[in-house]
């Protein structure tokens, strides 16, 4: 896998979006987000951004560029245990860009 693929770190439970986005408003300085039919937070960081949406799976993904880990690793570390599904040890090729 290259630094640049896009990948899924980790799954999240969809019904706690309201947790997480306030959990990581308080902890992170640049935040997007909407619920538009889906559910999407992004969290920029100055290496891009960590995008955490249900568009292409029923429970929220965590993704970004290969690259991006130590960024991912922050925005998990930041969320309670029990909100993750699945953090994928190495992340899964986001096949959907």
């Amino acid at each position: 896998m290259k630094q640049d693929d896009f990948v899924i770190f980790a799954e999240l439970k969809r019904e706690k979006f309201e947790d997480i986005l306030e959990r990581l408003m308080k902890l992170f300085q640049q935040i997007q987000f909407g619920r538009q039919g889906d559910d999407w937070i992004w969290v920029h960081f100055t290496d891009g951004k960590i995008d955490i949406d249900t568009f292409h799976s029923e429970n929220m993904q965590v993704k970004g560029k290969l690259s991006q880990l130590k960024s991912a690793k922050e925005v998990l570390d930041a969320l309670e245990k029990d909100w993750i599904i699945k953090k994928f040890s190495p992340p899964q090729n986001d096949l959907t860009r």
